[in-house]
């Protein structure tokens, strides 16, 4: 029994993980195909990456080549603006969601469009709660789902 106490974190992470899979399992077998899948998944590494870790190099792959991001303020960046301007965005976002709303698929072109909340805390101590309506645009550039438009809305 000496050793019980050494393995309860493993248990323990074993358990998260588990937990983890098992709502992944039954969130993506709800999407009715693989490439609404692909396109959820990406959604959501979008959103992580955008509001999270800030990877250029991840920004980098789900951006197309000819990308236009919008924002709710209404300013409109190319895809080399967006990436720099997301990498060097100092603000930390809690309290985040992403709730899938509808996917419309059409050959090599998608529109996913979904509603964002969060906190930004900004550098200077303020928090802005964020309320946005989003639409992606998707298209499969060399077989994967690339961000080619994105705009933001504030909804109240």
């Amino acid at each position: 029994m000496k050793n019980a106490g050494k393995l309860q974190p493993q248990t323990t992470n074993m358990k998260k993980l588990l937990v983890l899979f098992l709502v992944a399992i039954t969130f993506f077998s709800n999407a009715q195909s693989k490439q609404e899948r692909e396109l959820i998944a990406r959604t959501y590494l979008l959103s992580h990456t955008v509001f999270g870790t800030k990877d250029s190099l991840a920004l980098e792959d789900l951006f197309a080549k000819q990308a236009s991001y919008g924002h709710s303020h209404g300013n409109l960046q190319t895809r080399a603006e967006a990436i720099t301007g997301i990498s060097k965005n100092k603000s930390k976002y809690t309290d985040t969601s992403v709730t899938i709303l509808k996917v419309i698929i059409e050959d090599d072109v998608a529109i996913v469009r979904h509603l964002f909340k969060a906190n930004e805390n900004k550098t200077d101590g303020t928090v802005a709660p964020l309320n946005l309506m989003l639409m992606l645009v998707w298209v499969k550039e060399k077989g994967k789902w690339r961000l080619m438009g994105r705009q933001a809305v504030a909804v109240s």
